[in-house]
């Protein structure tokens, strides 16, 4: 079975600084899962 951890996330911007932002989780692994307001949720596969 699959194992993940989760990251809740405050993003306050627009456009370019939130999408630098979304690209740097993106590259360390991070998924996002779903917006609400300026909270972000992101999981990540647990390896082992």
């Amino acid at each position: 079975m699959k194992k993940y951890e989760y990251k809740c996330v405050y993003i306050w911007g627009f456009g370019e600084k939130t999408t630098r932002i979304l690209n740097e989780y993106g590259r360390q692994g991070w998924e996002l899962v779903c917006t609400w307001s300026a909270w972000h949720y992101f999981k990540r596969e647990i390896e082992g």
